[in-house]
């Protein structure tokens, strides 16, 4: 009889030892869950701008290498270009000396001045023919006539560098006449040209 009441007195201490267990594992889940709920806040409101700020700027240099590539084929194609202009370049300029855009009056001149000079001869008169300007089609030309006097060497000289010249020409007469102890050279020509046609629909 004495431990039946001896059990019974002790059943509330064991509730209440049980129940202050219960306490302490109540509060310790409540600071695991504040813990981590605190770890997502921080998350949140610290790394999360974080990582968007290195998001966003993985971007921008995604597309700043995506523009530095794009410069640099746009600079390669340019470069090609130039080499291609260049390899081209001399070869139109041989092809505009020999038979230009336009008729060129002063480099004709100055073409037979100097052709003159090399072979000895005394270019007295140049004189540029309009009338018989033919525009035939891209056939372009006008008249030159050229009267010069040196020796018989000179003369067939000149005549020679003439029609070896880089410019398109057209020999259309020869007159040679004794003038003293020279001779005198009356050349007539005809110099070709190719004009643009600017209204051409393209």
């Amino acid at each position: 009889m004495i431990e039946k009441t001896n059990w019974f007195q002790l059943q509330p201490l064991y509730q209440y030892l049980r129940q202050q267990a219960e306490n302490k594992k109540f509060l310790k889940y409540l600071e695991i869950g504040a813990t981590f709920s605190l770890v997502a806040i921080f998350l949140l409101t610290a790394i999360a701008p974080t990582a968007s700020a290195i998001s966003s700027l993985l971007g921008e240099i995604k597309s700043k290498e995506l523009t530095t590539n794009s410069m640099k084929l746009k600079i390669l194609n340019i470069l090609a270009a130039q080499e291609n202009y260049s390899a081209v370049q001399e070869k139109y300029q041989i092809l505009e000396s020999s038979y230009p855009t336009s008729q060129e009056f002063y480099n004709s001149a100055s073409s037979f001045s100097s052709i003159s000079k090399e072979s000895s001869t005394s270019l007295r008169q140049i004189k540029f023919d309009l009338t018989d300007e033919s525009k035939q089609s891209t056939n372009y030309s006008f008249g030159v006539n050229l009267v010069a006097d040196g020796s018989y060497a000179s003369v067939v000289e000149m005549i020679k560098k003439v029609t070896q010249g880089r410019r398109l020409v057209d020999i259309k007469s020869i007159k040679i006449s004794p003038n003293n102890s020279d001779l005198n050279l009356n050349l007539s020509t005809s110099l070709f040209y190719s004009p643009i046609n600017l209204n051409e629909k393209k």
